[in-house]
């Protein structure tokens, strides 16, 4: 699989848990954390469902360096 194409996910996954968890108050930060990472992960495996984690971190470290996740 094209790390690109993986990047495009991870990166539109990301905007979306940003969006959702952004459109709402949260109790918590931790809370809103949860929440973002919930939906991250979820659209992660949905698109994606054939990777592991281990191996969509691996290929997002070696493609850019840099997190998967904005959160935390």
């Amino acid at each position: 699989m094209h790390k690109q194409y993986i990047q495009a996910i991870v990166d539109a996954a990301c905007e979306t848990a940003d969006a959702i968890v952004g459109a709402r108050e949260w109790n918590t930060i931790e809370d809103a954390t949860a929440m973002h990472e919930l939906i991250f992960w979820d659209m992660i495996a949905r698109k994606l469902p054939d990777l592991s984690a281990p191996e969509l971190l691996a290929a997002l470290e070696i493609s850019n360096g840099r997190r998967v996740s904005r959160t935390g």
